[in-house]
């Protein structure tokens, strides 16, 4: 068999492709470990965050902090990472310091959407549902959707905000709120929140 130059430029070629190619567009699966294991039952944690912004086109709503509880879930995973079981929002107070109380109503997801880049990973809170209302009963309106955030393995942080996607929370159900909130009005969230309680989690390709 005649192996001519030409053929092994053309080989060496296509093998270079092939690598850029699968770089250029690694995506999932992507492989979560919890304290270096890729394996083993889901792991809980707590994460608390600093103050908390939620806003809407005609009000704007911030409550001291919030925490979450939750489980992050060793292997392998086409998107989800884990989920937030619980959380407590502290202090949220409206315009003219109007009172409001918010409460999760779903079970969220931690969603996993792009790839790892110097220990930050894209991501999204997804299955939001939540209630906020105010005690007086003056207001009160649901906020649904999915979050935009990311993952940051360095610092062990979730953070939600608009740098890795847009958001599609919206609000329903608005009851009362003088005209302030209306049905399917865009919604906001950004905050960081601090993982605890779990060994370091990262993610790769």
């Amino acid at each position: 068999m005649t192996f001519r130059r030409s053929t092994a430029i053309a080989l060496g070629a296509a093998a270079l492709l092939a690598t850029t190619a699968a770089t250029a567009h690694a995506g999932p699966p992507w492989t979560v470990s919890v304290g270096g294991s890729s394996t083993g039952a889901p792991a809980t944690f707590t994460a608390t965050s600093g103050p908390l912004d939620f806003n809407v086109p005609g009000l704007s709503l911030g409550c001291d902090y919030a925490t979450f509880d939750g489980t992050i879930t060793p292997g392998p995973t086409m998107s989800k990472a884990g989920e937030v079981t619980g959380s407590e929002f502290v202090n949220c107070f409206g315009p003219l310091g109007v009172a409001f109380d918010v409460t999760q109503t779903s079970v969220w997801d931690i969603n996993i959407i792009g790839d790892n880049s110097g220990g930050i990973t894209p991501g999204q809170i997804g299955n939001v549902s939540a209630t906020a209302s105010n005690p007086d009963g003056l207001c009160t309106f649901d906020i649904v959707g999915t979050k935009a955030g990311f993952i940051d393995e360095n610092s062990q942080l979730i953070g939600s905000d608009n740098t890795t996607g847009p958001d599609t929370l919206f609000v329903e159900n608005v009851d009362g709120c003088y005209g302030l909130i209306l049905e399917g009005d865009p919604a906001t969230v950004k905050a960081t929140y601090e993982l605890d309680g779990i060994a370091p989690v990262t993610i790769t390709t």
